[in-house]
């Protein structure tokens, strides 16, 4: 017989549902390999065309479903005792559940778009011609980049060979000069049988062949005096003066001659004019000046009858001239002056006599004095005269030497004071000048002295500047660090090709000459 139910049968029936407890677990799906897509080249296309791991994606797909509430496993509580309390867990376990639901439909359906894209792009893959359509392009790509490179890699090469740089510089010259003595003996002018004051050891003279010749000479010379005492002015001049009439005319000093641009002149002398005849006076003005310097012209004179005038005139055939009337005497500069200048004189007398004994014109001539030299001079000063005369004579000794001899010497003598990276650039023979500095007489030598100049400069095969400092410089940038070099005068600057300013990379493209005039 069935049990009675209670009531407090009753009332329990009327409590909550007993929900079974659920527990939740999480279904995991296995990770799945996405396929790669791989585009194999060949020269025909794939005769089968397919997919084959898409049907074990899908397999997989199916065992990676959404998990869905129908799956959840539930357990079965016997206790009745357990479940008490539950009624607030079950809200709680309903929404964990919908949001579980919700990430495994996202999942699901991110999961198919990815296999759809796929399997689309596999399908495209598939398609008749496909594959042969991807390898020209590709082939093409490959083609372009080669030529591209091949491109690049032709211009570096044509820039490192042809790339070139000449540098011409035009340098700057050192001026050098230097001095040395010359030795010309002739023993036959020796006046004692000692010896010089130098020996061969230590003469520091260059022995030169020549010859020495002692003349005499003497000269006279006349001298103007400089000094002046004004007197005055005056117009100095002559006129004829001519008497056409039958009788002669006398004329006294002082008379007036009138000229056709009325300017009045006298004549200085006494004259009688014969009859039919002429005389030539000199005339003066009672006022000189410049314009009274007039040109040939007729002359009345006023002072006769007028019934005369017309037969008894005078004229001037020269223009007259304007003075100043001055007394000369001599100064002391003037002596002075005249000293100086006649023993030049006697040299050249000197010089004269030698060069007619004969010598050609590739030597040199020397004169000096040997002894003193007699001068004697015929005034004073104050002495009142427009000149004076000077006589000088002495004995004069005169050298002769080669000139071309000499330079010679003189080059060699360069060639030991130049340093060793330099060379001599300019030297002009015909600018030594040569002095007499002594002569010996009782060695019958003679010293000369001679001077001379040159410009030198740094050697062609000298490194003037350091290619490696032009390395990738502008032409801007190798002007203005040619500029700073003390050596460089002008330079040219060549580079090849012409269209590229800039100087190469690699300094044996660099080459630097140095340009000799």
């Amino acid at each position: 017989m069935p049990k009675k139910k209670s009531a407090a049968s009753s009332v329990a029936v009327k409590k909550p549902r007993i929900v079974k407890k659920s527990v939740t677990r999480t279904i995991h799906p296995k990770k799945k390999t996405r396929p790669v897509l791989i585009d194999v080249i060949e020269d025909e296309p794939m005769a089968e065309a397919g997919w084959p791991m898409y049907k074990d994606d899908s397999a997989e797909e199916k065992k990676a479903a959404p998990v869905t509430e129908k799956e959840v496993v539930t357990e079965s509580v016997s206790d009745p005792e357990e479940i008490t309390g539950l009624a607030p867990l079950k809200a709680n376990n309903t929404e964990e559940i919908d949001n579980q639901k919700k990430y495994f439909a996202d999942l699901a359906s991110e999961l198919s778009g990815s296999k759809e894209t796929a399997l689309d792009a596999h399908t495209e893959a598939a398609k008749p011609g496909t594959d042969k359509r991807r390898s020209i392009g590709l082939y093409r790509h490959l083609v372009i980049k080669f030529i591209i490179l091949v491109a690049i890699l032709a211009a570096v090469v044509l820039y490192f060979s042809f790339s070139k740089l000449t540098v011409i510089l035009n340098l700057k010259g050192e001026s050098v000069s230097d001095t040395m003595l010359l030795n010309v003996a002739d023993p036959s002018l020796a006046t004692a049988s000692t010896s010089s004051a130098f020996t061969a050891s230590n003469d520091p003279r260059e022995k030169i062949n020549g010859s020495l010749k002692e003349l005499n000479a003497s000269v006279t010379k006349s001298y103007p005096a400089s000094g002046e005492t004004y007197l005055g002015e005056a117009i100095i001049g002559q006129v004829t003066l001519i008497n056409n009439s039958p009788k002669s005319q006398a004329l006294v000093a002082t008379t007036r001659l009138l000229s056709q641009d009325n300017k009045l002149f006298r004549i200085k002398n006494a004259v009688v004019v014969p009859a039919n005849g002429q005389v030539v006076t000199d005339i003066y003005s009672d006022a000189p000046a410049a314009d009274m310097a007039i040109e040939p012209t007729t002359f009345t004179i006023p002072g006769l009858w007028l019934g005369l005038q017309d037969k008894i005139f005078a004229k001037s055939n020269a223009a007259f001239v304007f003075s100043k009337q001055v007394l000369k005497y001599v100064t002391s500069e003037d002596l002075s002056m005249a000293s100086k200048d006649i023993n030049d004189a006697l040299t050249e007398e000197a010089k004269r006599q030698a060069q007619v004994a004969g010598a050609d014109d590739k030597g040199e001539w020397l004169y000096l004095p040997n002894g003193p030299v007699v001068v004697s001079i015929d005034a004073k000063v104050g002495d009142k005269k427009n000149e004076f005369s000077v006589k000088a004579s002495g004995k004069i000794v005169t050298v002769y030497f080669s000139k071309e001899e000499a330079a010679k010497l003189a080059a060699a003598k360069f060639n030991l004071i130049i340093p060793d990276d330099k060379e001599l650039s300019e030297f002009k023979p015909e600018s030594i000048t040569y002095s007499f500095d002594n002569y010996d007489a009782p060695s019958g030598s003679a010293t000369i002295k001679a001077a001379f100049n040159g410009v030198m400069i740094l050697k062609s095969d000298s490194e003037v500047i350091d290619p490696a400092q032009l390395v990738n410089l502008n032409a801007e940038q190798i002007g203005t660090y040619l500029r700073s070099q003390a050596e460089v005068k002008t330079y040219e600057l060549k580079f090849s090709p012409s269209f590229i300013q800039k100087a190469p990379s690699l300094v044996d493209r660099i080459k630097v000459e140095v340009k000799t005039e």
